[in-house]
């Protein structure tokens, strides 16, 4: 019968003490038998360790159990009535002492028995909650297997190797780890019992002791970093990893040996954690994917309206790292690059054969198309076969340099662009993918109903985004312009100017060519033209879009020599009296044509974009020449 009247006494902490002193034997069904303290019955009293972890203690003879708890309690083998049930102190004995064993999982390892001890087959770590009272265990098979207890509670509750927990002290997430990370330092470890539960473990011991300096002896992959993130966040603690992605210290331990993992284990004086003006060294070397516009592994966005030319602009970008080559004068460290053409279909096909026929001497161009479907608010899904997709294509082709998802709408199906919620979990999607790939990732979105507007969606995407990419289109003189709106770390406001060039590909079942585009850099009378006031009014695009129809249909010629004639076949000239039938012919029906004509074609030529001599007409922009 279990005592219910005097304290308990905790099975780790005082259990071995009695089982010594009393000179108790252990029978077949885990009891502890001897002579009572009491009555000297023989073989009659017994003790066992009670479902709470508690001493469990009786006498089939004289059943006294105050008499008992005294007669222990004068040996200093009960707790007094005034003592706590609990030291805190975490230090874990099994009753029986543990002979020198070996065990294949110790020997894989290169460990020690620690806190351990074989029973059978199984090595067998004990398991306590914060009062210290143990409340499981962990079994380890041959083959390292690991089985908790039956029903035992795994939230804040752990395993101690090394003595008292004081100072400085580590949390691993496996006991192997623990051990190597002990032998490592000869600092007292916790296991954490996984990864999940270090936090946890981690608000236990402060609560017990407030003073106790703690690092995280993490593990070098995913769900390990994301652990060590939450308790850096929760309780400010230190941590390290090993150097090796993939490995926790237990693998650096076996691998490396006691120094490298002891020398791994090292923990710097916070104040390593600052430096003052007499120690500020100039940082000249910048990492950069294209130099002055995306650097390494940063994220970036680029928006603009629906035409503008994103899907070609960020192709042409992704088709540079890929090659290895200088984007337009702008030097590149390349690699490999992931191209998310999430609109998918022959379209994306036909834009890289375009660029194929555009940069013929580019041969080594690591560009890794998957024209699929993406959905990054799945949280995992999808995320991780991205992941493994990158881990796949670094393993035949080499690092990932470079991410590009086309477009950021079609990768939140369903979603909300300007929910809080949809953005953080694009955010989060994005950064664990850029955490495991090291790569920079390129969103292409859409911008709002202007450009004013900016980007669409919640502004906590564009507070994400270390650089900020605006694509605009000026349809009178064809010109578009990628601007930097935001540079984290780079000068803001770099422009890079371009056009697009039509490529043919071939012709289609019925004979009728198929055609494409590709960007090319603006020339300096393009940039001239765009900087020029613009054609304003429908009348004076109307003169325009008259000129390029004719044009279009062989009318007119280049400019001859002669006084009041540019240099010859510079522009291309044509009859005023053709422009003025074709114009007037478009706006029959309106009040006074021939007065809409003069006004368009007076204000296109005070404004400096058309020139007349001897009944011709030209245009001075660059669209006008002749070419």
């Amino acid at each position: 019968m279990q005592n219910t009247k005097y304290p308990n006494a905790s099975w780790d902490q005082y259990s071995s003490k009695i089982i010594a002193a009393l000179s108790l034997k252990k029978t077949a069904i885990g009891e502890y038998h001897g002579a009572c303290p009491v009555c000297q019955g023989v073989d009659r009293f017994w003790i066992k360790e009670d479902a709470n972890s508690d001493v469990m203690v009786s006498c089939r003879k004289c059943s006294d159990f105050a008499g008992i708890k005294d007669a222990l309690r004068n040996q200093n083998l009960w707790p007094d009535e005034n003592e706590k049930p609990m030291t805190r102190e975490y230090t874990i004995s099994w009753p029986e002492p543990e002979p020198e064993a070996t065990h294949p999982y110790l020997i894989k390892k290169k460990i020690g028995l620690g806190n351990a001890k074989i029973d059978g087959k199984l090595l067998v770590i004990p398991v306590i909650n914060a009062q210290g009272k143990r409340v499981g265990v962990q079994n380890i098979d041959p083959a390292g297997s690991k089985k908790f207890s039956t029903g035992m509670p795994v939230v804040g509750n752990f395993s101690v190797i090394g003595g008292k927990l004081d100072d400085l002290i580590y949390v691993c997430e496996g006991w192997a780890t623990a051990m190597s990370v002990h032998l490592a330092t000869g600092r007292p470890t916790v296991f954490a019992l996984s990864a999940g539960n270090l936090t946890a473990v981690i608000g236990e011991l402060f609560e017990a002791r407030p003073n106790l300096r703690i690092v995280v002896a993490g593990d070098n992959e995913e769900a390990g970093m994301k652990a060590i993130e939450k308790c850096v966040n929760d309780h400010n603690v230190q941590s390290v990893v090993p150097d090796v992605e993939g490995w926790d210290f237990s693998d650096m331990w076996v691998n490396r040996g006691k120094e490298a993992t002891a020398k791994a284990l090292e923990i710097k004086s916070l104040l390593d954690q600052v430096f003052f003006p007499n120690d500020a060294v100039a940082q000249l070397d910048r990492s950069y994917l294209v130099k002055g516009w995306f650097g390494q592994g940063q994220l970036s966005m680029v928006y603009g309206a629906s035409n503008v030319g994103k899907s070609f602009f960020v192709q042409d970008i992704a088709w540079h790292v890929s090659a290895n080559q200088d984007w337009h004068g702008n030097k590149v460290k390349g690699g490999v690059v992931l191209f998310l053409a999430l609109e998918g279909g022959t379209t994306t096909h036909n834009r890289i054969v375009a660029l194929k026929q555009q940069y013929p001497e580019h041969k080594d161009v690591k560009l890794a198309v998957r024209p699929l479907p993406l959905n990054l608010l799945d949280g995992e899904v999808d995320v991780n076969k991205i992941v493994d997709l990158c881990e796949e294509i670094k393993r035949i082709h080499g690092d990932i340099a470079m991410i590009v998802v086309d477009t950021l709408s079609r990768s939140m199906p369903a979603g909300d662009e300007n929910s809080p919620a949809s953005a953080t979990a694009v955010i989060s999607a994005v950064d664990k993918i850029r955490a495991t790939t090291s790569a920079h990732l390129m969103l292409v979105h859409h911008s709002g109903k202007n450009l004013e507007a900016k980007a669409r969606g919640h502004s906590s995407l564009r507070a994400a985004v270390e650089t900020e990419i605006e694509l605009s289109y000026d349809e009178a003189t064809g010109l578009r312009t990628a601007l930097a709106t935001k540079q984290r770390d780079l000068e803001g406001g770099r422009k890079f100017h371009f056009k697009l060039k039509v490529i043919e590909l071939g012709n289609d079942m019925d004979g009728d060519p198929v055609t494409t585009c590709v960007i090319i850099p603006a020339t300096s009378d393009d940039v001239a033209d765009a900087e020029k006031k613009s054609i304003k009014g429908k009348n004076q695009i109307l003169f325009k879009t008259c000129f390029q129809q004719l044009r279009g249909e062989g009318v007119g010629m280049s400019n001859p020599a002669g006084v009041g004639w540019p240099e010859p076949s510079t522009f291309w000239v044509i009859k005023e009296e053709d422009i003025k039938k074709h114009f007037i012919g478009k706006i029959a029906g309106v009040a006074n044509p021939p007065q809409i004509y003069k006004q368009a074609i007076n204000g296109l030529q005070s404004a400096g974009h058309i020139v007349q001599n001897e009944g011709f007409v030209w245009f001075t922009d660059s669209f006008g020449k002749a070419r």
